[in-house]
């Protein structure tokens, strides 16, 4: 008869595999009931803390500190030598505007290095000459004012017998007469014989101060100048003729000293 050995109930368990201690992520010791439980244990990076932007209003440096500039230099009139001569430089002379009752100076049409021709002329009001001038550069000037052509064109005397020539205005000597009406006339008459409306102004020169430069009188007088320097270019006593456009041209386009032409 064979014997059996008895073992208690209680031990078989013991003689088997060690407990399972593995979680259910497969790692040892940590016994965990699901995956989100070792997601929320996982630390985690903290937040930044938010900081209060604070407004701090923007100066403008000019408001503290304007800025500085420097001032362009004042540019003034050529100071000459001033003479009745080629290259001289024309004084600044006033003439009076009796349409606008204001006075204009030949410092208007200086422009300080720039090159333009400047026409300078007088005309006497008995002279029929100085009426023919007036009324050729009627088109002279609308060809050639786009390149730099500027007129000043002055009514320096008149044998018209009449009173005190402008209410504001004092004469240069006695027997100067003339006033806005007079001028009108001439302006429609110069009109007339070119067929054109004259298209520059005309001014008086009751003081005389263009007219002093001629001594011998030969009407018109006139002056070709570079408005860059208020340097003389051509100085002429009568009438110009036909060859008054070439004479504007050589002053205009070369800025070169023409002589007079008889």
């Amino acid at each position: 008869m064979k014997a059996y050995a008895i073992v208690p109930f209680f031990l078989f368990g013991c003689m088997g595999h060690p407990p399972d201690t593995t979680n259910d992520l497969g790692t040892p010791g940590v016994k965990v009931s699901a995956v989100s439980d070792v997601v929320n244990d996982v630390p985690t990076e903290s937040e930044p803390e938010t900081l209060e932007v604070l407004e701090v209003p923007v100066v403008d440096v000019l408001d503290i500190a304007p800025e500085q500039v420097e001032p362009e230099p004042e540019e003034t009139y050529p100071e000459g030598p001033y003479a009745l001569e080629l290259f001289g430089v024309i004084p600044n002379m006033s003439f009076y505007d009796p349409w606008e009752d204001t006075w204009i100076e030949l410092s208007d049409y200086f422009s300080h290095g720039e090159h333009k021709a400047l026409l300078i002329a007088s005309s006497a009001g008995w002279c029929g000459p100085c009426l023919k001038e007036t009324a050729a550069l009627i088109e002279i000037y609308e060809k050639y004012h786009e390149d730099g052509l500027e007129i000043v064109y002055t009514m320096g005397n008149t044998n018209i017998i009449g009173d005190a020539p402008f209410d504001n205005v004092e004469p240069g000597s006695a027997g100067f007469h003339i006033d806005l009406e007079f001028m009108e006339a001439w302006a429609m008459m110069a009109s007339d014989l070119a067929d054109k409306k004259l298209n520059y102004k005309l001014y008086a020169d009751p003081n005389r101060e263009f007219i002093k430069y001629f001594p011998n009188h030969s009407w018109p007088l006139s002056m070709l100048v570079t408005t860059k320097d208020m340097g003389i270019r051509l100085i002429q006593e009568g009438y110009w003729s036909a060859l008054i456009e070439n004479k504007i041209m050589l002053v205009l386009y070369n800025d070169v000293p023409t002589i007079p032409f008889e």
